[in-house]
């Protein structure tokens, strides 16, 4: 069972204590991680509760453990960028993902020559001399887009910036030919969308900005949601044929999930470590 309501780290610890369930409780970020769980062989099979971000996961867990409330709660949050800017959590009962987040671990797997295969176009997709798919030159070109972006964030957050990242759209600040990024569309359309400005300067010194060390790579660096709209975009011309729908970020992350096999998951760290908590 999953909640997908929207509802306070109180509102679930709440939830949590009032409950008759004898299961163990795993809570989640967004519906998406729902989606995902849903389907997975956890341990003891967890009842599933949406938090609504990383802070109301972390701040439900702290609260059994500070209650010492009986029920067995644990959390999954992505790993993000918290240990390069010196936020500290109470990592007790918290599983992070291996990578930035969830979404890289998937595009790291099988599942995106799947993806590949299913929606890019033979004679425009890249090819080995075998005449398979080349998978790590199709990765690697998204990566290259998807770092700027991430350097861009990183250092953005660092600087106590407000950019609306989420609102972007990748469709006017990408050359969907050649999947290259214009700097001025890029500045023009967060100025439209931010609380905080930005200018050229300040994208430039994001982009030749020293990095943490486990940053430089781009596993650890670039958004699971940059690398879903860059694919998508790809798909429409410069690999593909599709039209803007059939390859928008929802539906490529969808078909990650389901093209992420449970085989790749269980060789993860994350998994592993998670089905250690449930095992109690």
């Amino acid at each position: 069972m999953t909640s997908c309501l929207s509802q306070t780290a109180e509102e679930i610890v709440t939830e949590i204590t009032m409950s008759s369930m004898t299961s163990s409780w795993l809570v989640i970020e967004g519906d998406n991680d729902g989606v995902f769980f849903s389907t997975r062989q956890l341990q003891r099979k967890p009842t599933l509760v949406t938090a609504k971000g990383w802070e109301n996961v972390v701040g439900v867990v702290a609260k059994v453990i500070e209650e010492n409330i009986a029920a067995s709660v644990f959390g999954f949050i992505d790993r993000d960028y918290r240990e390069h800017l010196g936020i500290s959590i109470d990592e007790r009962n918290i599983v992070l993902t291996d990578l930035r987040d969830l979404e890289v671990s998937m595009f790291e797997s099988d599942g995106l020559h799947r993806i590949l295969v299913e929606l890019g176009s033979t004679h425009k997709l890249p090819s080995l001399p075998c005449g398979s798919v080349d998978v790590a030159e199709v990765r690697n070109a998204i990566y290259a887009i998807a770092s700027k972006l991430g350097r861009l964030r990183y250092f953005s957050l660092r600087k106590n910036k407000k950019y609306s990242f989420k609102k972007l759209d990748f469709s006017k600040i990408i050359d969907a030919k050649t999947l290259q990024l214009n700097n001025e569309k890029l500045i023009a359309q967060l100025n439209s969308i931010s609380d905080d400005a930005i200018n050229l300067d300040f994208l430039e010194s994001a982009f030749a900005a020293e990095l943490p060390e486990k940053l430089l790579d781009a596993r650890y660096l670039c958004s699971g949601h940059d690398i879903s709209e860059l694919l998508g975009l790809s798909l429409r011309r410069m690999w593909g044929s599709n039209n803007a729908k059939e390859v928008e970020r929802d539906k490529i992350e969808s078909k990650f999930r389901i093209g992420y096999s449970n085989e790749a998951f269980e060789k993860t760290q994350m998994l592993q470590a998670l089905n250690r908590l449930l095992e109690g």
